[in-house]
């Protein structure tokens, strides 16, 4: 018999709470387009009590680490870096070899999106790390169809898909 840590086990109830939080919320958003609000409301319900449980997980697998914000802005960093370098790129090459237009597409976009996440940590690492955190203010706006971001003031379209910046959001 294989034993098992807790620290197997938590990553696991990791991953597997992060992905149910996000299937619920894209749950979430297929009922209100149908006008189901109240499943809407349930799915939202629930998206984010799986998502206090991943980040109970998270908690509780890295401890007094994730207290840090450096070294969160590094993880991320190193995250976002190897989706660019070799998650994503191999992801696309896969798809397109087997004719899979669609999640092709989704990985091109993903992949371009990732190059401004790892951009945007770059710097606030560096104002983080001086002390400088509020002279990042930008606004960041997000694509809601192909999930690219902008900082400052968007274009009018999104270069990725083409929508346009009224339906961006704003955080």
């Amino acid at each position: 018999m294989i034993k098992v840590s807790t620290e197997d086990n938590l990553k696991n109830a990791f991953s597997g709470e992060s992905q149910a939080s996000i299937k619920y919320r894209i749950f979430s958003e297929v009922a209100k387009e149908k006008g189901l609000k109240n499943l809407a409301r349930v799915f939202e319900a629930f998206s984010f009590s799986e998502f206090v449980h991943a980040k109970n997980h998270l908690k509780a697998l890295k401890e007094k680490e994730i207290e840090d914000p450096l070294k969160n802005i590094d993880e991320a960093i190193r995250g976002e870096t190897h989706e660019i370098e070799t998650m994503y790129p191999e992801f696309y090459d896969t798809a397109i070899r087997e004719n899979r237009k669609r999640a092709a597409t989704s990985f091109r976009w993903a992949l371009e999106a990732e190059k401004e996440h790892a951009e945007v940590y770059r710097k606030l690492r560096v104002l983080v790390e001086s002390g400088r955190d509020k002279a990042f203010d930008d606004r960041i706006y997000v694509c809601p169809n192909c999930g690219y971001i902008f900082t400052g003031t968007p274009p009018e379209i999104c270069p990725l898909c083409s929508i346009s910046k009224e339906m961006f959001r704003e955080f």
